[in-house]
Formats: C-alpha cells, structure tokens, sequence
C-alpha cells in the first residue's frame, strides 16, 4: 500500500502478526485511526503456538476477535480434553462442566489466523504498510517518531501512541534501551505439523509418559499441530536423528496403538528450549510493548497467545477509558508483567514434576497427590488453563500450597 493516510495516526503498530493485526483490528472498531507497519510480504509457517486455551478464547471473544477465528481461519473449537497414560485413554474431560464460560480450547493454524486478523484489520479501515521497513525510532520531545521505507518511498510518522507488537526481537524494545532476559532452559520442546492420526478431532489430547508428554491438537483442514515436551537430552538425541521419523517414531509409542500408523510431516519439525523471556523495558513515551515484544511464556504451558488476546483486550479497554493516554503505556505493562509473572511462576512449580525423574521428584508428586485430595483446586491454580492468572498471586504461600508444602 502507498502513504495516502496522514502521518500523524493516533495509534502506530510495528508488527503485523497475530497481536499487531488484532490490536489493530480492534482499535479500528472502536473509532481508532490506525497505521500498521509488517516488514514480511507474506506470512510463512514456523513452528509456533496454534492452540489458545479457554481462558485466551473468552479473550477473544470480548473482543470479537473469535469470530474471525472461526470464520475466516478455519479455526476448531475442542471442547474435550483427553489424558493418555501408558497409551491408555482417561475420560474425556468436558471445559464447560467446571468452567461454564469456557467453550475448549481453539486450534488453529498460525499463518492463516495471521492472514485473517490481517485482511479483518484491512476491511476496518486499517492503514496497512506492507513489506515496509522501519529505519529508526526516536523520541524528539518526549513523542514517538518512526522512520519507514516502504519500496521507494521514506517517509516519517508521528502517531500519537505507539505499540510494538514486532516479537521477540523486538526493534521498538531495543530502540527503548530495552532487551530479552530469558530464563536457564528447564526441559525442551518439540514441534510439528503433522498428517494421519486417527483420534477424536473434538478434543486435546495430551498423552503423559515419564520424563514428559505429547500434545496433539486436531485442526479443521486435516492436520494436527504436535508438541512433544521431554528433558533436554531427550531433545538432543531426537535433534541428531532423522527428521520427522525419529519424531513420528517417539510419537507413536505414547499414543494408543493404531492412532499414529500413518503419520505423515505437513510442515518443518524442530526443538526449543522451554525458556520464558522477560523484557527489561516494555514501555516508554507514547510506547508500549505487547505480545512476545513484552515477554513470551514457557511454550510448554502453551498461555503465549493467550496472552496476546489479553493484551488486545486490556490495552484497548484503558485506551478508551481515558482521553489522556499519558499513564496508560507504564500502566499496561505492570498489569501485563503482573500477568506474566503468575504465568511464569506457575509454569516453574510445574516444570519439576512433568519433566523429571528419580525418587525425590516421585516424593514431590505423591506430595502433590495428596494435596489435591484436600484441595482440588490447589489455590486456584489447577484452573489456570480455564481462568487465566487475574485472579491468581503467585507468592511463596501459594507455591507451597500448590505443592501441599502446607499440609
């Protein structure tokens, strides 16, 4: 697209990804003028997060993200969770019967819901600058000023409030002074997109093996997006096998016999560490950062997009509550970091006891066992997927309850 709209915007995006396009399409609705800056001329598949728990859906769907979702991504609502050990299915488990406003968890395919929220932000009226390349980032007087080159043309624009949603990399964190803090890796996780399981296609499916799991989530075009989640070594060795079938091969001795005969790759496999990153800035003058740009979790949790659709959710609502947006950018990100930081400290007290062996982590699980005869809900964490971290506070009381320190 060419610059015909003004070069003052009131709200300049840097990423249009799934939380740029989203915050962008939002925005717009709510009388917003809106400019989005994605540097790629097309999205392309990578191994990333395509299931959003039910606390991220009812995000969405505040914010009539869902809709799109569904409707233009092909998105599958899985209202069933179902658990495997030694191979052997448990019941069912139904989101709704305990958490009555959750719908499941939703799948999805990445690049198509990038393309959706994308083309959804367009039709709202979204000034859309795309492949266009950002040159610089400055704050004459206290207001943002972001140099951009798209094709021939350099241009300078002055938006009123700028967010960036440019991930883990971020350019408008290291323009800020900011940086990535990530974590020392617990245990690994693997990831690929894969044809030919013969399983339920309205449920989750986690199957539990020791030293880890495997998470299938079907989608609506016929694949299954697959997490493996193992110790490091595990991770190393399955690194220098052949890929997918030194993958496929571990996948189809935790499942049921007869569910993964015919696995096929529809998309690249690889490993990563199980690491949360911290932003050592996340806001600044007329700035905020949101998405992976303002931290992304543990993807062995799996709250990254969650997250997201909160972030979408809670910066427009203080966008719109106030005419003064001075505040809001220091006030985003402390809520968010708040957040962020249950998240982080949850997936921590879970990380040992998923991912673990010998006689003391045994201990600490049959300490957990019997916490959770005396509280199901361990504090309000067991339904963490459902809720979201609102609710939550994550200090030592609450880390020793959840581990029936306390009993």
């Amino acid at each position: 697209m060419t610059l015909s709209s003004s070069s003052r915007p009131d709200i300049l995006i840097i990423g249009g990804g799934i939380a740029g396009s989203g915050l962008a399409t939002v925005l717009a609705r709510a009388g917003f003028g809106v400019t989005l800056i994605e540097r790629s001329p097309a999205f392309r598949d990578r191994i990333r997060g395509e299931s959003i728990h039910p606390w991220g859906v009812r995000e969405m769907d505040a914010t009539g993200l869902l809709d799109v979702a569904i409707s233009r991504a092909d998105a599958r609502v899985l209202p069933f969770w179902t658990k495997y050990q030694d191979r052997a299915p448990g019941d069912p488990y139904r989101w709704c019967d305990d958490f009555p406003d959750a719908l499941g968890e939703l799948s999805v395919q990445h690049p198509r819901l990038q393309d959706a929220l994308l083309a959804e932000a367009l039709g709202r009226g979204v000034t859309v600058l795309r492949p266009a390349s950002v040159l610089g980032i400055n704050w004459p007087e206290g207001r943002p000023e972001v140099d951009i080159s798209l094709g021939d043309t350099v241009t300078t624009l002055r938006p009123k409030l700028l967010v960036g949603a440019d991930g883990d990399h971020s350019l408008t964190r290291k323009a800020l002074g900011g940086k990535g803090v990530t974590d020392a890796p617990h245990h690994a996780i693997g990831g690929a997109l894969l044809t030919g399981f013969d399983l339920p296609d309205d449920s989750a499916h986690q199957a539990l093996f020791d030293g880890g799991f495997a998470m299938v989530f079907p989608q609506s075009c016929g694949t299954s997006r697959v997490y493996y989640v193992c110790s490091n070594l595990e991770a190393e060795s399955l690194r220098s096998s052949d890929q997918p079938q030194g993958l496929l091969a571990r996948l189809q001795r935790v499942v049921p016999d007869g569910t993964a005969s015919t696995l096929e790759s529809a998309g690249p496999v690889g490993f990563f560490p199980n690491s949360e990153t911290l932003a050592s800035v996340a806001h600044g003058p007329q700035t905020v950062l949101i998405g992976d740009a303002a931290g992304s979790n543990d993807p062995s949790q799996g709250h990254g997009l969650s997250l997201v659709f909160r972030d979408i959710r809670d910066l427009t609502d203080r966008l719109r509550d106030t005419y003064d947006w001075s505040m809001v950018p220091q006030a985003f990100a402390s809520a968010r970091a708040r957040d962020h930081g249950v998240l982080r400290a949850h997936a921590q007290w879970v990380a040992p006891l998923v991912v673990g062996h010998g006689p003391e982590i045994e201990r600490r699980r049959e300490q957990v066992a019997r916490a959770r005869e005396q509280d199901p809900s361990a504090g309000g964490f067991a339904g963490i997927f459902a809720t979201g971290p609102e609710s939550l506070v994550a200090d030592e009381s609450a880390r020793q309850h959840f581990h029936g320190e306390d009993l």
